[in-house]
């Protein structure tokens, strides 16, 4: 074989694995901010076990530094994830606020912890709106009597003249 054939299969087979790779389609991601964030899906994986899709809502990036997300629940309940940078192996480093109390994501422990807060949050029921109860007129009260005595869905017979 010489040196040109071989060239020339190459790039014949370079051609065919590009344009498969290229002609795949891309899914879009349901949360487009874990497209800016790839370290963010990775602590989501590792917080709710590869099954956060169902649960949460809407991931918001709120502050650029820290770089700070608020995830919101299904049922309206929300946390927040502040990036704090990388350790010296490359890993991404999270703080995780959770009603109120700050789990460092760092450690398999406090994963844990803060996914049990996770847990509680989303037991909790969505709020139901209360409605103020709705004040009856005279006019629209059953207890009232009508005018004159008489039972209600009864009229005087007419007089007919005779």
């Amino acid at each position: 074989m010489k040196k040109s054939e071989l060239i020339s299969k190459i790039r014949d087979l370079a051609k065919n694995i590009y344009a498969n790779r290229t002609n795949q389609p891309i899914e879009p991601s349901p949360y487009p901010v874990m497209d800016k964030f790839p370290s963010l899906k990775d602590i989501m994986d590792d917080l709710f076990n590869f099954q956060y899709e169902p649960f949460v809502k809407e991931i918001q990036w709120v502050a650029p530094k820290p770089t700070t997300f608020r995830v919101i629940l299904i049922n309206d309940g929300y946390f927040y994830l502040e990036y704090l940078g990388e350790n010296p192996s490359g890993q991404s480093l999270y703080k995780a606020k959770i009603e109120g109390k700050t789990y460092y994501l760092e450690s398999i422990p406090e994963q844990q912890k803060a996914s049990e807060s996770i847990n509680r949050l989303l037991r909790y029921a969505k709020p139901e709106t209360l409605e103020e109860p709705k004040l009856e007129t005279p006019e629209e009260s059953p207890a009232t009597e009508p005018e004159g005595g008489e039972e209600p869905g009864l009229e005087a017979p007419e007089e007919s003249p005779a």
